[in-house]
């Protein structure tokens, strides 16, 4: 098949999305698909500021990049005055403000219009960026087949509750649910007679096993103690105020627990980490190289995460590959990947002292953290690996383009 993948961000942007798309991209093109890439030149969704080469091939994938318009703070103005009143009043004039937080990438759009006829699919990842509705109107100009990952966030209206949103999942010849609570939502609201379950892989030889010791060292931590660790951007609806405030809690009553804090830093966090100055057994680190990422998954007891915007977490998976438990907020999409009690905790959303109580819990009893480290990795290799995942998108894009040229024929594209 030749397939062409259309993104908001690509490696070596961060993110689950940008992750997703990277790994499923080359293990297609390992199977011998054609596989290229459209994304903006960005690695900041804040800004999308153009700082990535137009073009490169990265393990087979022929990955090209456009330039994005600026999200300014006009922008950021706009499209705030635009989701307010399109709360308010559902009125469709307010989208074009919404569409604005971008990436709005117009060279985009007219390299898919005129390089369509290379292609046999178009598929979108992430709706809730400007890139997915462009990419749906040039494929349906030019009569392609077009399947969506949509990373809908169950909690969060504002990545698929927007007209021109549900007009994509609508029109998709298919749609591909990461989680089963994605998959459920999706289903109710009845936009699409075709919702197959995939998911997120991981590629297992990436994760190789590192020493414990060793890996804490590098932190400055113990070799002893409880380390709790939270991995990710430190955005504020990722739950870091609620896990800081926990740990903080539980740091006055008993001095073998530790936190550290890895990933990329927001102004949010830097609120948090003015507050929390002087917090013993509080270890910070920012945006980290890929080992020294793997060595914090290494070094930790338990993976901290009480997200309440997740559409999937990929997260979890990697502290799995190190056959350590995690600690999730009970939303819908977390809570049907994670199962609580068994392969880690699920707590209410924004509280600390649940979380607090489950992290002195694992203290408490190390051997019930290992099991359940144990068996989320057991479900892992089960269920999460990329060969799965990709089995599951190389056979839906199969039956698509069976079923689209049975009932429509030859594609004829709009030339631009």
């Amino acid at each position: 098949m030749r397939l062409l993948h259309v993104t908001h961000q690509y490696y070596p942007a961060i993110g689950g999305a940008e992750k997703y798309l990277t790994d499923l991209s080359e293990e297609l093109a390992r199977r011998g698909h054609r596989v290229d890439v459209f994304t903006s030149r960005s690695v900041d969704y804040h800004k999308w500021r153009n700082e990535l080469p137009r073009r490169e091939r990265l393990n087979g994938v022929n990955i090209y990049r456009f330039s994005a318009l600026p999200r300014t703070p006009l922008v950021w103005r706009m499209m705030e005055y635009g989701f307010r009143h399109y709360w308010r009043t559902s009125r469709r004039r307010y989208e074009p403000l919404i569409f604005l937080g971008g990436p709005v990438c117009p060279g985009m759009f007219l390299a898919i219009l005129r390089y369509a006829h290379r292609y046999d699919l178009i598929h979108i990842n992430n709706l809730h960026y400007a890139q997915a509705f462009t990419a749906y109107v040039a494929a349906r100009l030019c009569n392609l087949p077009v399947i969506i990952t949509p990373f809908v966030h169950a909690e969060q209206r504002a990545t698929y509750d927007i007209g021109y949103l549900q007009t994509i999942l609508r029109g998709c010849d298919a749609i591909l649910a990461v989680s089963q609570a994605e998959k459920e939502l999706l289903n109710r609201r009845g936009w699409n007679r075709e919702v197959i379950l995939g998911g997120i892989g991981l590629k297992l030889e990436l994760f190789p096993q590192l020493n414990l010791s060793q890996s804490r060292a590098r932190f400055g931590l113990p070799e002893n103690g409880l380390v709790a660790l939270f991995l990710g951007r430190k955005t504020e609806y990722k739950g870091l105020d609620v896990s800081l405030e926990a740990f903080a809690t539980l740091r006055q009553r008993r001095q073998d627990v530790y936190f550290l804090a890895v990933g990329p830093e927001t102004d949010f966090s830097r609120r948090l980490w003015a507050r929390y100055a002087g917090l013993d057994g509080l270890v910070v680190r920012g945006a980290v190289p890929d080992d020294e990422r793997l060595a914090a998954l290494a070094a930790c007891d338990v993976l901290l995460l009480p997200s309440t915007g997740e559409a999937f977490g990929i997260v979890y998976l990697e502290a799995w590959a190190y056959r350590k438990p995690v600690i999730g907020a009970r939303i819908a999409s977390v809570a049907s990947i994670v199962e609580d009690g068994k392969d880690g905790f699920l707590v209410p959303p924004g509280q600390p002292e649940p979380l607090a109580e489950r992290l002195s819990q694992m203290a408490d009893h190390v051997h019930l953290a290992q099991q359940m480290g144990e068996q989320g990795y057991l479900k892992l290799k089960q269920r999460y690996t990329v060969e799965r995942i990709a089995d599951i998108v190389e056979g839906t894009c199969a039956r698509v383009l069976r079923r689209r040229r049975t009932l429509h024929g030859a594609s004829v594209c709009v030339s631009a």
